[in-house]
């Protein structure tokens, strides 16, 4: 869903006037995954694509407890709100709203971390659900931009 992340921060940010925290909010926790391709050495996009589906086959989580996490959120928000309150705020909304959507996922989140609950959703990877969702971001963004 890193699509949706961003085409979502993308719209608050058009409808907000803040891109910079809403994009960062909507995709800062998935630079977690950043980590696991280094870690892991995958280094060709079929593989990685395939991992991102198939955790369980590959034996790879890509949600790290700390960046998919109510802890994280806040960590990170008290950052940013370092250099500015209303960023801040902008930024714990679209990394909430991240958390979120990430929730439907089939694959399991450590929303509560460090307590050791775990969320899983419903969703597969890139479903079709998924896929009509990311359309219908892409024309509302589309619509928000004819408007001005």
């Amino acid at each position: 869903m890193i699509l949706i992340h961003l085409l979502i921060g993308i719209i608050f940010g058009k409808i907000f006037g803040n891109y910079l925290s809403f994009i960062l909010g909507s995709i800062l926790p998935d630079i977690d995954h950043i980590y696991i391709i280094i870690k892991h050495k995958l280094y060709n996009l079929k593989k990685i694509i395939n991992s991102i589906k198939y955790e369980k086959k590959f034996d790879i989580r890509y949600k790290t407890p700390l960046f998919h996490s109510i802890l994280g959120l806040i960590i990170f928000s008290l950052i940013v709100s370092f250099f500015s309150r209303t960023g801040a705020i902008y930024f714990a909304i679209a990394y909430f709203i991240h958390l979120l959507i990430d929730l439907a996922d089939i694959d399991e989140k450590n929303y509560l971390y460090p307590l050791k609950v775990k969320f899983k959703g419903f969703l597969p990877i890139w479903s079709k659900f998924e896929k009509i969702l990311t359309i219908i971001l892409i024309l509302i963004l589309l619509i928000l931009y004819k408007i001005n």
